[in-house]
């Protein structure tokens, strides 16, 4: 009999790829939406788990009780460019409310969070930060998520359950969004396609800061594998490429595979503050879960492309 395992924030970004990945690997997936709305399941939530800027932890724990023994995985976030507020209440209240629905309901097996690489804060440029590092976050941001993943493992802890933490690095692929250095060069190189332009224009003011670029269907497998396999009280694993890449070889790989050249212009805009250097030490999930990455940046460069133009043609 398959395992069961709920999947909350199941229509997002990563929790597509992330439900799609467990069902492949053979788990029964129950996937839920931040309104509430359940597929795969024993209903809805019973009324949206999320109301205003409050969640239920009590509606919640009904649901989880009618699921039975379950895994579960969270993968609802805030962007970092979202409302100061939306951050707190998705990746601060939310984490709470959900340890406390696991801990009611008497039917949580284990727990994965999906977290982030800003928890690790700045970082040295050469180094690799590994899962050992302190976690020292700067921002706003990677503050909320250490103190949403806290709630998580403090819960796990009293009820003697295995948590696994999974922090992701700069995640792309289709279905990103519109914010971030990956967005913006998809979205230059598909407006330049579409009105045959011969040459695209950033506005980056910082080309050599160099950030770990992971695909997101990489990122799936590792949460996939993770929860296949719950280890100690607490597991962590970077999810990334182990590999620093510069916007201006971003760039480059995008001129590369269109035949489109770029140039950068001098607007101060369009990159936020942070690390001008980032990488990951993978070799965690590697050894420990056999986590290997199968999508190059050309690769995801190739299926974000297509998927635009897919979605031009028939849209």
């Amino acid at each position: 009999m398959a395992r069961t395992v709920v999947v909350f924030g199941a229509q997002g970004f990563i929790g597509r790829c992330v439900t799609a990945a467990l069902g492949a690997d053979g788990w029964r997936c129950i996937g839920v939406d931040r309104y509430g709305r359940a597929t795969g399941g024993p209903g809805d939530v019973g009324g949206p788990y999320y109301s205003g800027d409050d969640w239920s932890s009590l509606a919640l724990s009904r649901f989880l009780r009618h699921c039975g023994p379950a895994a579960i995985v969270n993968a609802v976030g805030a962007a970092w460019s979202t409302d100061p507020s939306v951050v707190r209440r998705d990746n601060v209240v939310w984490p709470c409310r959900l340890a406390e629905a696991c801990e009611r309901s008497g039917t949580t097996e284990s727990i994965l969070h999906l977290g982030s690489s800003h928890e690790y804060g700045d970082s040295t440029p050469g180094v690799r930060v590994s899962e050992s590092s302190v976690l020292a976050p700067l921002t706003a941001y990677g503050k909320s998520k250490t103190a949403g993943a806290s709630h998580l493992v403090r819960a796990a802890y009293r009820m003697n359950r295995p948590v696994t933490l999974i922090r992701a690095f700069n995640v792309i692929g289709t279905g990103h969004g519109t914010n971030g250095i990956w967005a913006s060069a998809v979205g230059l190189y598909r407006a330049a396609a579409e009105v045959g332009s011969d040459q695209v224009v950033a506005n980056v003011p910082l080309p050599e800061t160099a950030r770990d670029l992971i695909d997101v269907r990489d990122v799936a497998g590792l949460v996939s594998l993770a929860a296949g396999r719950p280890g100690p009280a607490v597991a962590a694993y970077n999810a990334a490429s182990g590999t620093a890449t510069s916007i201006r070889q971003l760039f480059d790989a995008f001129a590369a595979r269109t035949g489109i050249p770029y140039r950068f212009g001098h607007s101060p805009g369009g990159l936020r503050i942070g690390s001008q250097w980032q990488c990951a030490d993978i070799a965690r999930a590697e050894s420990h879960l056999g986590w290997t990455r199968r999508f190059t940046l050309t690769d995801s460069i190739d299926t974000a492309l297509a998927r635009e133009s897919t979605e031009a043609a028939f849209g």
